[in-house]
């Protein structure tokens, strides 16, 4: 990082690995937190290791509830430095100590850091570090996780050298068990433990102890949030809720939608009073200007589902009604439909592995890719053949299902992604027209956003192939650029014959051979020797048929009655020798 770009100002946090400063950009003239590692222990090598991946990491992760870096580099000391946004606000820890939060608001705080520790977890990164001091609230409520510096991809855990795997890292007091062994036993189980302390500490106000018996007293807990703090905090990793989307739901579940703030909840019932009987609101997802989204519970199935509400177009409505009537594994199961004059409603089932969207910060393995796709494309052609185009498709509306089942939603919605007109359209063609060829371009722009960790760009008309792209096989390279073709004429024109062209591309699970074993079986040998049998007596029986036949043909030829003579003494002989009378 050059000097000079950033101005340090007043020190406002210092903890054993870093110390962080308020200062300027100073070329944007914005507030930043400068983060500088400690100057104790800038000759460790496995220490610095991490804390430079921290930005790398942490950069590529977009989401609301967590921190954004800006820049990264070294001091001209040559200590690893990198630079976050500014939040202005209160450490959660602040915020316990002084009580400033009723139980509604802690319980929208802990919601917020699920979905963000989620996000994280879906991505492959674990955080290793989750306490209230690494939490930030700013002053509308919304909540920040920061402090990735100890993060690392579960993948990477197998570069780590003997020195870097014995490192044991996080606070005490929030440390899941495991951690305790060295980093190489700490999984997404050991933030869940780490969550489980924070709930306790912020519902209560004090950190917990082997007696659950003040989480299931505190006013406002309910034994079901009482008991899922418990399951966070099991001892062994196995008996925990088996991922943060599962911590959150059980959440929403255990709450009603009691920490939806009440003008949002009035917001949410707007135009929806039909429903309000059979479902209950247990989560705003989004709000902007064009409708919101919604979580809902069924009240008598208990079964989640989504309501999408929009305001100020009726777009997609026939899609929706249509896709009522249709069931395919590979698009989103709508619900029910309905519009009147100010509000358009489509809902439909909740899927709890969030949007393709959140997997593309970098290049996508090419297996997992090939499956993704291919179930892209059944649910995009069985939709075609049914007269259905999607229009607007992109990777958020794309939807992931826990096991990695892809769930297409959102046909026929229009663009209001977009803040300003003339912002760039990364998946369309800029066509006007609607139909497979369009959906075909903005499938190729998926592909290769979700290949390359980037979405496409063009120059005269063809899309650049990047470093990345070119390292690609080449059918899929050619393939993808076919789709991407400004000529019409040129894509593939149908997606069935997309998915004709993936499927030999993908390696299919190697089959496993077995010794066998050459000990001769019984019931084998026996089969073979009735076979044999069989053999002979159909031989016999012919042979014995041939001859009555031709005994037949000769008798009725001996018009004297020779044959037949010569033929009785000697059947009066053989009975005779053989004792038959």
């Amino acid at each position: 990082m050059k000097e000079g770009r950033y101005e340090y100002q007043d020190k406002i946090g210092e903890g054993g690995m870093a110390t962080v400063y308020r200062g300027v950009q100073l070329s944007l003239d914005r507030p930043v937190a400068i983060k500088v590692l400690s100057a104790t222990l800038s000759d460790n090598p496995s220490i610095i290791k991490r804390f430079k991946r921290e930005s790398l990491i942490i950069a590529r992760l977009n989401h609301p509830n967590i921190i954004h870096v800006i820049d990264r580099g070294m001091t001209s000391k040559g200590r690893p430095v990198f630079v976050m946004e500014f939040v202005e606000g209160v450490n959660l820890a602040d915020a316990i100590r002084d009580s400033l939060y009723d139980f509604n608001q802690k319980v929208d705080v802990i919601v917020q850091i699920c979905k963000g520790v989620a996000y994280a977890h879906k991505l492959d990164v674990i955080h290793r570090d989750i306490k209230p001091a690494n939490i930030i609230i700013d002053e509308e409520g919304f909540a920040k996780l920061l402090d990735f510096g100890i993060a690392s991809f579960f993948k990477a855990e197998k570069e780590d050298g003997p020195d870097e795997t014995r490192l044991i890292m996080g606070t005490e007091a929030y440390m899941a068990p495991e951690q305790h062994q060295g980093i190489s036993e700490t999984s997404n189980l050991s933030d869940i433990y780490s969550l489980g302390v924070v709930m306790h500490e912020l519902f209560t106000g004090r950190l917990p102890v082997n007696d659950f018996s003040l989480i299931q007293s505190t006013p406002g807990v309910t034994s079901a949030l009482a008991a899922l703090v418990k399951d966070c905090l099991a001892e062994a990793p196995e008996d925990r809720p088996s991922s943060v989307e599962e911590v959150k739901t059980r959440i929403l579940v255990a709450m009603k939608g009691q920490h939806i703030a009440e003008d949002k909840a009035s917001r949410a019932g707007e135009g929806l009073a039909a429903i309000k009987n059979k479902f209950g609101l247990l989560d705003v997802l989004q709000e902007d200007k064009h409708g919101a989204v919604y979580l809902y519970e069924d009240k008598a199935s208990h079964k989640l589902l989504v309501i999408k509400k929009r305001t100020e177009s009726v777009a997609g409505y026939r899609e929706a009604m249509m896709l009522h009537k249709l069931k395919h594994p590979n698009l989103v199961n709508v619900l029910g439909t309905s519009k009147n004059d100010s509000v358009f409603i489509v809902v439909m089932d909740y899927i709890s592995g969030g949007s393709l969207q959140d997997r593309l910060i970098q290049p996508m393995e090419v297996q997992l890719f090939l499956s993704l796709a291919t179930q892209m494309c059944r649910g995009l052609s069985f939709a075609h053949q049914n007269r259905i185009f999607h229009g607007n498709l992109r990777p958020s509306n794309v939807l992931l299902s826990a096991d990695m089942q892809v769930k297409v939603s959102d046909f026929g919605l229009d663009e209001h992604y977009r803040v300003r007109a003339n912002d760039r359209n990364w998946y369309g063609d800029r066509g006007t027209k609607t139909d497979e060829l369009s959906d075909i371009f903005s499938l190729g722009a998926i592909f290769y956003h979700a290949l390359t960790g980037t979405p496409p760009d063009f120059k005269d008309g063809n899309v650049i192939k990047t470093q990345i792209f070119t390292k690609l096989p080449l059918d899929l390279q050619q393939l993808v650029s076919r789709m991407l073709s400004k000529d019409k004429d040129l894509r593939p024109q149908s997606v069935e014959s997309i998915i004709s062209e993936l499927l030999p591309l993908v390696v299919e699970p190697k089959t496993l051979v077995k010794q066998v074993d050459t000990t001769p079986v019984v019931l084998e040998t026996k089969a073979d020797d009735s076979k044999k049998k069989i053999s002979w007596l159909f031989i016999m029986v012919m042979i014995l048929t041939v001859l009555s036949l031709t005994l037949n043909v000769l008798l009725l030829q001996d018009d004297k009655g020779l044959l037949q003579s010569v033929i009785l003494e000697n059947l009066a002989d053989w009975l005779e020798s053989s004792g038959i009378n």
